[in-house]
């Protein structure tokens, strides 16, 4: 027997004496390092795949409509009138509209899903320009750092448009600031809910710009075109 196979077997030996809290306790002790490696290697994985799917390279604007079954996606009603009021030429990059994003931030256990893991990753990749969800989950993910701070001098023109419905939030990192900062804005009246209903009423819709967004004037006329004129 090699002595990989008498590791495994000793290892075995000493997990299967053991209750399973103990259990438990033992594996995060000794191979959290190789479990954290493990998941960021599958995490990875799961990017590239679909960022293969789905063919993403140079885009005017990315939005993820998370945690709807509405027909908001690529090609639809809602997507073409964005396109053709913007003009885009979409064989120069494209205009992308994801519905597929499923997960609840407040649930820790969610938060490790496959939707989740995309929707971060294109955030920190720069893919991701804006993003819609409840109110309440765009405040409680908007603690992450991971959506805009709308204080930001980049956000001077948007601030000037939606100043009176900014979403605030206390950051997790007090380091960044011990006050709530700006996050998004609610967007409850816009087209999103009075016509396509991709969120129950009641439930309210609001959206967030991803922290590493190069496409801000896109993000703005995407606000127009969904908010009523002001």
């Amino acid at each position: 027997m090699s002595r990989l196979q008498q590791w495994f077997r000793s290892e075995r030996q000493k997990i299967s004496a053991l209750s399973p809290k103990a259990a438990a306790e033992y594996i995060w002790q000794y191979y959290k390092l190789w479990i954290v490696g493990v998941v960021c290697l599958v995490s990875l994985v799961l990017f590239g795949v679909h960022q293969y799917r789905h063919n993403i390279g140079d885009h005017w604007l990315y939005v993820s409509f998370v945690n709807t079954r509405a027909e908001v996606g690529d090609g639809s009603e809602l997507w073409q009138g964005y396109v053709e009021k913007t003009g885009y030429d979409l064989s120069q990059a494209n205009v992308t509209f994801n519905n597929e994003a499923w997960f609840d931030y407040a649930d820790n256990h969610a938060r490790g899903n496959t939707y989740y893991q995309i929707f971060v990753g294109f955030i920190d990749a720069g893919i991701l320009d804006a993003a819609t969800m409840s109110p309440e989950a765009l405040e409680e993910f908007g603690k992450t750092g991971r959506f805009l701070d709308w204080n930001r001098e980049e956000c001077a023109s948007l601030r000037a448009k939606y100043g009176d419905r900014l979403i605030y939030a206390l950051p997790i990192d007090t380091e960044y600031s011990t006050d709530p900062v700006p996050v998004g804005i609610d967007i409850s009246d816009s087209i999103l809910m009075t016509e396509y209903h991709i969120y129950p009423e009641g439930e309210g819709c609001a959206l967030g710009i991803g922290a590493f967004s190069q496409h801000l004037e896109a993000v703005e006329a995407f606000l127009d075109y969904i908010l009523p004129a002001e």
